[in-house]
């Protein structure tokens, strides 16, 4: 194993390290905003409980001296697991370190600040690559209605112990009636309504649907919907046009029975790079499902610091995400590493609707 030293980024402090985390931009992320980050203690997370409390269950009519009805308190529902550790780094080899002291030689003031690109690169990517891994399993767990296998497709090392599974009610996986990828024979808006009356019908209330990029793509691209969204006149005409998503919500928020729906778009791309060097990219927000819920808060990322004290390595904290940097002596290289033991919990799981929308089982 390598032998620790300081970074062999002369000049280099905590507080640089701290400043550059600080500025990279993390708005591109949407866990943040449907899964927002939430400290627990004890490494451990956990959904809410009591989430099939039927809402609005009226009180009953009483005589004076009678005994009141009992009702039915909510079964209890939450799960529960250790939070996974998650970690990526990135190194500066023994020719990259010439090439960035033969800069600091040239540079008039030498500080390590205004050579910012031979180390900052390497926060931002350590800093993306947390936030990218948060990202891809709270859309794909989400997208799967509570289920996520880690393999070597998802994990570049086999971690099946974090393989998370919340047993989500078969009768809440359901179908579309009619292929939404079929332009002509699509019935969006039918299903939609067969949908939200089943929910109700469960005791829930939904507003949101979350679809990905492609799926908005055969809803905007359905005769059906185009036809819904387009004017009077244009329809008259018969010049009608493939409308935007905003123009499709104003259509479903007018249309009987649709509940005010809205459609939220996850359009995301994350790229994963395995073992041997390979890597694919992907929105971890599976085809052909659409999520029904009664809120855009679909969880929260819940995650815990390790506290830990060594004088050779800059270490700096964001939130959930720790930067740590330094040096090794053989072989001479300087290592960035990204790391957070978080994950994002799916706390509405069990008060959502998961449909397939091209017509097909679960």
């Amino acid at each position: 194993m390598a032998t620790i030293v300081n970074t062999l980024i002369d000049g280099l402090t905590s507080q640089m390290v701290q400043a550059r985390l600080n500025s990279v931009d993390a708005k591109p992320f949407l866990f943040g905003t449907h899964f927002p980050v939430k400290k627990v203690n004890g490494f451990v997370w956990r959904t809410l409980g009591n989430q099939l409390a039927k809402k609005n269950v009226a009180a009953d009519l009483h005589t004076d001296n009678g005994t009141v009805l009992r009702k039915r308190r909510p079964l209890f529902e939450s799960a529960k697991g250790d939070i996974p550790f998650i970690s990526i780094s990135r190194e500066m080899t023994r020719s990259e370190i010439k090439d960035y002291q033969t800069a600091r030689a040239l540079a008039q003031d030498g500080d390590a600040i205004s050579l910012v690109d031979y180390w900052g690169g390497d926060v931002d990517f350590c800093f993306t690559g947390v936030q990218s891994e948060l990202e891809f399993i709270a859309w794909k767990l989400a997208s799967n209605a509570g289920v996520l296998r880690f393999t070597t497709t998802t994990n570049a090392t086999y971690a099946n112990e974090f393989d998370l599974d919340y047993d989500v009610d078969d009768d809440m996986k359901q179908k579309t009636g009619s292929d939404w990828s079929q332009t002509a024979s699509a019935d969006i808006i039918g299903d939609l309504v067969k949908l939200i009356k089943f929910a109700k019908g469960k005791g829930l209330n939904p507003k949101f649907a979350f679809i990905n990029q492609d799926e908005l793509y055969k809803i905007c691209s359905a005769d059906q919907i185009i036809k819904a969204c387009a004017s009077y006149l244009s329809n008259a005409v018969g010049m009608s046009q493939t409308p935007d998503l905003t123009q499709v919500n104003t259509m479903l928020a007018k249309q009987a029975w649709l509940n005010g729906i809205q459609l939220r778009v996850v359009d995301q791309t994350i790229t994963r790079e395995f073992a041997d060097g390979t890597s694919t990219s992907g929105n971890p927000f599976e085809n052909s499902r659409l999520i029904l819920s009664e809120t855009e808060r679909l969880g929260s990322t819940q995650y815990d610091i390790l506290a830990e004290s060594n004088d050779l390595i800059l270490r700096a904290e964001r939130s959930h995400t720790v930067v740590k940097k330094y040096g090794t002596c053989e072989p001479q290289s300087e290592i960035t590493i990204g790391q957070a033991d978080a994950v994002p919990v799916f706390d509405t799981v069990y008060r959502n609707l998961y449909v397939k929308t091209d017509a097909k089982e679960w």
